[in-house]
C-alpha cells in the first residue's frame, strides 16, 4: 500500500529565513554555492510530502498543537508541522545549528 501524499507549504516566515541563508552565502562564498544550498533545502522540505510522521519530534519547543518535527540538511534543521486533516506539512522554520535554541520558541 502506497502511504499518503502531504502538500508541503513553505510559510511565509520560512521563506523570508531561506532568503537570508541565500543572501548569506551569496556573500560569503558563491551565487554557485548559495543555490546549491537553497535547492538542497528546499528540495529536502519537499521530500516530506512522504512519511512526514517518520520524522523525530521536536522536543525543545514544547508548544505547538499538532506538535512540531524536524529534518535535517547539512548544518541546518527544517522544523515542520502536520496537518493531517488538510494532508499538508507546514514549513515552520530552516535553523542553523549555530543558532540558539532560545531562538527556536519564535518558531510560532
Amino acid at each position: 500500500m502506497v502511504g499518503k501524499i502531504f502538500r508541503v507549504v513553505i510559510s511565509g516566515k520560512a521563506q523570508k529565513k531561506l532568503k537570508k541563508v541565500n543572501d548569506y552565502y551569496e556573500k560569503s562564498a558563491s551565487t554557485e554555492v548559495a543555490k546549491r544550498i537553497r535547492t538542497g533545502l528546499v528540495k529536502e522540505a519537499k521530500s516530506l510530502r512522504k512519511l512526514p510522521e517518520s520524522k523525530p519530534l521536536l522536543q525543545t519547543i514544547k508548544k505547538g498543537n499538532p506538535p512540531y518535527r524536524y529534518t535535517r540538511k547539512w548544518s541546518f534543521k527544517i522544523i515542520f508541522q502536520i496537518f493531517k486533516k488538510k494532508d499538508t506539512v507546514l514549513i515552520a522554520d530552516f535553523i542553523h545549528d549555530k543558532e540558539s535554541p532560545e531562538k527556536w520558541d519564535d518558531i510560532k
